[in-house]
């Protein structure tokens, strides 16, 4: 990932330069380690820098750095530990500013100052975005697929363990619509089946940060989903979803938060849209497939009209994690 330095004109980078010392370095010279102190911003005015992290006996380079570029300065601005390390690979010769020199240029130099903060904080709800594994803003409209390995030993007997019929098997055809109508007209925003043990967990209106359990057997019971789930019309419900956000936005808690994460969730509250009733529909009307691929023997799955995610469990411990788009292209893919 680019410095966010090279986003600044010439003029601002020399300026920041003149806070700077210059040091040679010999080839093969470690200038820091992976979980060092910040103390220095590095600007390569000849040779070459590389930076890697170690993966148990082996050493994955990252970048290659040459002239013209900096590096070092997002752990400096941030007062982090160093989450890389940095090697000359030949005569290096830096310009090097310590953290202390930088903060004297900060208190002296407005201009530079606000538009290094800008671009840190576009930087920090770029990395946010990414380091989430799935983004703020969801996968509406995207074929997106995640797949999560899971444990070693049990992929390996995963295909040789024999199938069985379980409770939900019996009854899933007469399930699924009560499931799609707890999403479509009743106060549930979520619902998490399990197909093995029959738990099915959702998420309400009435309740929104926690979730019920319910036995799957007895969802197919009108009168049993009556006197548990209200009845509530679609777009109230997303309207009760803005009106949240709309709350936690409004808190002063929020005005509190970094500027990335201000400006992350300020967007996503202002630009979210649920699932469309269409979606869900074509989402669960795929519940009966999903649970007969042969090769993906699936143990739960949820589903959410807060967010264009599906998640899956499978048998081997793995789990997919898709979009609506990727859901159907994945039972398409390997029915």
């Amino acid at each position: 990932m680019d410095s966010i330095l090279n986003k600044l004109t010439i003029d601002e980078l020399e300026k920041i330069r003149s806070y700077s010392s210059v040091q040679t370095f010999q080839g093969d010279e470690q200038l820091f380690s992976e979980g060092d102190s910040s103390d220095y911003i590095y600007f390569i005015d000849s040779g070459k820098v590389s930076i890697y992290i170690d993966k148990f006996n082996s050493k994955e380079e990252l970048q290659l750095l040459g002239p013209g570029t900096c590096f070092g300065e997002m752990a400096v601005f941030n007062n982090h530990t160093r989450t890389a390390s940095a090697i000359t690979t030949e005569k290096t010769t830096l310009n090097v500013l310590s953290s202390e020199s930088f903060l004297d240029m900060i208190k002296s130099e407005k201009t530079i100052s606000k538009k290094i903060y800008d671009l840190l904080n576009a930087r920090n709800e770029e990395l946010v975005l990414k380091e989430k594994l799935i983004d703020l803003t969801g996968m509406k409209g995207r074929n997106m697929h995640i797949a999560i390995k899971g444990d070693p030993s049990l992929r390996e007997s995963a295909m040789t363990r024999e199938r069985y019929v379980s409770v939900v098997d019996k009854i899933l055809s007469q399930l699924v619509p009560k499931l799609e109508d707890l999403l479509l007209n009743r106060c549930v925003s979520k619902v998490y089946l399990g197909f093995n043990n029959g738990e099915v967990r959702v998420s309400t209106m009435l309740d929104p940060f926690s979730d019920e359990f319910h036995p799957a057997i007895r969802l197919i019971d009108d009168v049993y989903i009556d006197r548990h789930f209200p009845k509530m019309d679609y777009e109230r419900k997303i309207g009760m979803i803005n009106k949240i956000y709309d709350t936690i936005h409004k808190d002063s808690y929020f005005d509190e938060l970094p500027a990335h994460l201000h400006e992350g969730f300020s967007h996503y509250y202002d630009k979210w849209e649920p699932l469309s009733q269409e979606q869900i529909k074509r989402s669960m009307s795929r519940l009966t497939q999903l649970r007969e691929i042969p090769d993906f023997y699936v143990r739960n799955i949820t589903i959410s009209l807060v967010k264009d995610t599906i998640h899956m469990q499978f048998n081997c411990d793995g789990a997919h994690i898709v979009s609506t788009l990727g859901f159907e292209q994945f039972i398409e893919e390997n029915l």
